[in-house]
């Protein structure tokens, strides 16, 4: 793992509990993510009207104050299933599907909230609404008890889910 005064990369243990699909995806997009145990000034600005710091992807970079040296040890499993959405984000600066102007424009990109059901559409959801469903799938597909209706559906909203093998 690289680390410097400028963040880590994904360590083989993170990479490693990602799920599938969405680590081919990163690659094939390019996609270098760089985790910065600190805020970005945008967060900071954003902490205004939030009130907290919140964790914020920026191309490539993940900014996120306190960041643990490997999210994937045990008890990181909230952590892992963040890790999993902003690095939807980086995927999407990766492709060109997402700028912090285009984010900030589109008030649809605010949003977390969203609604699971046959008449979803992956390109009618906001960035945070996407990453927010590939943050549930993550903990979908390691929890035992999860609906399996509902994780067919994740599976069919995220373009790179099918890309697991």
């Amino acid at each position: 793992m690289k680390r410097d005064l400028f963040g880590r990369e994904l360590t083989d243990g993170e990479r490693a509990a990602l799920s599938p699909g969405l680590a081919r995806a990163l690659d094939r997009a390019g996609a270098r993510p760089c985790l910065i145990g600190a805020p970005s000034r945008l967060a900071r600005i954003a902490a205004l009207w939030r009130g907290q710091v919140p964790i914020m992807a920026l191309g490539d970079r993940i900014f996120w104050p306190g960041v643990a040296d490997d999210l994937s040890r045990a008890g990181g499993e909230h952590a892992m299933a963040v890790l999993q959405h902003e690095l939807q984000h980086v995927l999407e600066y990766a492709e060109g599907r997402l700028t912090l102007w285009r984010y900030a424009l589109d008030p649809r990109n605010w949003t977390y909230r969203y609604r699971l059901d046959a008449r979803a559409r992956w390109g009618r959801l906001g960035a945070e609404q996407r990453a927010a469903i590939v943050e549930e799938l993550f903990r979908l597909e390691r929890d035992p008890a999860a609906t399996p209706e509902r994780l067919a559906i994740c599976r069919r909203l995220v373009p790179w889910a099918g890309d697991e093998g």
